[in-house]
């Protein structure tokens, strides 16, 4: 993504970046990071030793080619995404614009890990079918205080194109067990 606006407030924090690395199969060599950041994500793909992409702008990459596995936090807020080379459909959308991410990732691997506000599978019957046609293997709940800016509740899917199993559902704690009981702070920047 070419110049997050607001990075920090999103950042992928390091002990979620690192599950979301270790939720890939065995086989996966190349890996799409379509919305890097700050790079916490690649940063655990490569101590692996994945062969990582990270487009400078999304926008702007070709999206035919067909990569082992995708790992991503897309952005979810007008505060993160900037859209200088998106299409106009991108434009203003917000929450819109993280889904359509991850519907043109989901086009461009049959192993999708991703970060995602956990109302994306329950505020939407439509998107939630979709979902569940590609192939939702794990849903991994993650702690409210994930991230410090924000409340949101969050979840990490693990989708895996053709999965007819059922569904696994985790729950997440932070291997810093300091980081869940640090006062809640109320200034965001």
């Amino acid at each position: 993504m070419s110049a997050l606006k607001h990075i920090n407030d999103f950042k992928t924090p390091t002990d979620v970046a690192k599950y979301m690395v270790n939720v890939l199969p065995s086989d996966v060599v190349e890996v799409l990071e379509p919305t890097a950041g700050l790079g916490r994500v690649k940063t655990e793909l490569d101590l692996k030793g994945y062969n990582v992409t990270t487009p400078k702008d999304y926008f702007l990459m070709d999206k035919t080619k067909h990569f082992d596995a995708i790992v991503m936090n897309p952005p979810f807020s007008g505060k993160s995404l900037t859209v200088d080379n998106a299409p106009l459909k991108f434009h203003n959308k917000g929450m819109q614009a993280g889904y359509m991410i991850s519907w043109e990732c989901m086009q461009m691997s049959d192993c999708v890990i991703a970060l995602m506000p956990r109302f994306t599978i329950s505020d939407s019957d439509p998107r939630m079918r979709s979902i569940k046609k590609y192939g939702l293997k794990s849903i991994t709940v993650l702690p409210r205080k994930t991230f410090d800016c924000t409340q949101i509740q969050t979840c990490v899917l693990e989708l895996r194109k053709g999965w007819t199993a059922g569904t696994i559902f985790y729950a997440y704690e932070f291997m810093h067990q300091e980081k869940e009981y640090q006062p809640l702070s109320l200034t965001c920047s």
